[in-house]
């Protein structure tokens, strides 16, 4: 093993070769298990060994690549997994931001469509029959605009509890809501 970072001190393209035949199946494997996708999990072995071999001259003699190799590639898994997480996160909150101004904007237009009280009722509803803690925690989010930390704050607990309660009340509303949400697209593209 350490003979093998010796022979890419010395840019022995060889051995650079030898290395990725030995690794490359067993960090693939390493990376989908993480990632759950075969075309980005070949994506970060294949920056692995490209990083490996752009810092062949840092190396050390004694430097043992199968750890750096693995421990590079599970870093990296890691750092995708966290990216997708705040995208998510984003995600979920744009709808949602949506969803209320598309609700701001029918409550402007009055009464004058069924749909509209229908779905007006029908929103009033869920809110209300959500868990208190959880539909105080949405209220102050989403007709507040009081920030995760300011709600936290305002309740005497943690950001953590004031996402999960967010998260809770969420899944409750989108499922209660589901079958009205194509009538709040179709008139959100009437309005604007």
């Amino acid at each position: 093993m350490f003979e093998q970072a010796l022979q890419l001190l010395k840019d022995d393209r060889n051995s650079f070769r030898n290395i990725f035949n030995e690794y490359f199946k067993p960090l693939c494997n390493l990376s989908l298990h993480y990632l759950e996708d075969n075309d980005e999990a070949n994506e970060v072995v294949q920056a692995a060994f490209v990083k490996l071999w752009e810092i062949r001259h840092e190396l050390n003699a004694d430097s043992n690549l199968r750890n750096f190799l693995f421990t590079l590639v599970k870093n990296n898994c890691l750092n995708i997994l966290k990216r997708r997480q705040i995208l998510l996160k984003h995600h979920e909150k744009i709808k949602w931001i949506e969803m209320h101004y598309q609700y701001e904007s029918l409550a402007s237009i009055g009464g004058d469509f069924l749909e509209y009280n229908e779905l007006k009722e029908k929103i009033d509803i869920s809110i209300q029959k959500l868990p208190e803690h959880c539909r105080i925690v949405f209220e102050m989010s989403r007709f507040d605009d009081l920030k995760n930390r300011e709600i936290a704050e305002k309740l005497g607990v943690t950001q953590k509890t004031v996402e999960a309660h967010l998260t809770k009340a969420l899944k409750i509303l989108r499922n209660d809501l589901k079958e009205y949400l194509p009538i709040l697209t179709v008139i959100s593209k009437i309005l604007y």
